[in-house]
């Protein structure tokens, strides 16, 4: 199973994801769409090691860009689905951050059944759940209906991941300093110790 993990910028990845990619970190693979320099890039080389993730790219577009290109978006990130050739993409939900909509909308037209040939259309397209982000400014009928169970290591895991970012950790009572907690907390009201929630918006059976 192919997993890829579209992020608007690094860090999102862990805070969404990181969970599941320390669960399957040989399977998955991370794009990141947005550079934000050298010190993010080095904190999410650490969080990756943290999670045993080794293929992890960046498209390099600027922050705050992402709906001003979408055209070029669409179509890296069209590329990298021929590449990788993914059973499921995992996309962030489309709420407060314009990076966020904007790489929401490119990876579902990424994921569209096209005419063009050698286009790659994944079977299963979910979105992921950033906590940091409370307001939802886009209109959607996504629903958490989809929870990966975690172990307590995993979870500590995506926990060790988020707290690589140093630079984005605001301190005090804040999600980023919770991972853990929230995750224990989706997982309880699931009947499982640990786990991460996702909407899913397609899923072909094969």
């Amino acid at each position: 199973m192919r997993r890829l993990v579209i992020a608007p910028h690094m860090d999102d990845e862990s805070l969404g994801c990181g969970g599941l990619l320390a669960k399957y970190p040989e399977d998955a693979t991370v794009v990141v769409v947005t550079q934000s320099g050298e010190t993010r890039r080095s904190e999410h080389r650490r969080a990756m090691d943290v999670l045993g993730v080794s293929d992890s790219r960046c498209l390099d577009f600027d922050d705050g860009t992402t709906q001003q290109h979408m055209t070029d978006l669409v179509h890296q990130l069209d590329v990298v689905m021929a590449d990788v050739k993914p059973e499921e993409v995992y996309l962030p939900f489309p709420s407060l951050h314009q990076d966020h909509i904007g790489v929401y909308e490119a990876g579902m037209r990424s994921a569209r059944l096209s005419m063009s040939a050698g286009h790659w259309v994944p079977n299963s397209v979910l979105v992921y759940d950033i906590a940091v982000y409370d307001v939802n400014l886009y209109p959607s009928d996504l629903r958490w209906n989809v929870f990966e169970a975690l172990t307590e290591d995993q979870a500590d895991m995506k926990a060790a991941a988020c707290d690589a970012y140093v630079s984005e950790n605001p301190g005090g009572a804040h999600p980023m300093n919770s991972i853990k907690e929230i995750a224990a907390t989706v997982g309880h009201m699931r009947k499982v110790d640990f786990a991460e929630q996702y909407a899913l918006v397609r899923q072909v059976r094969r």
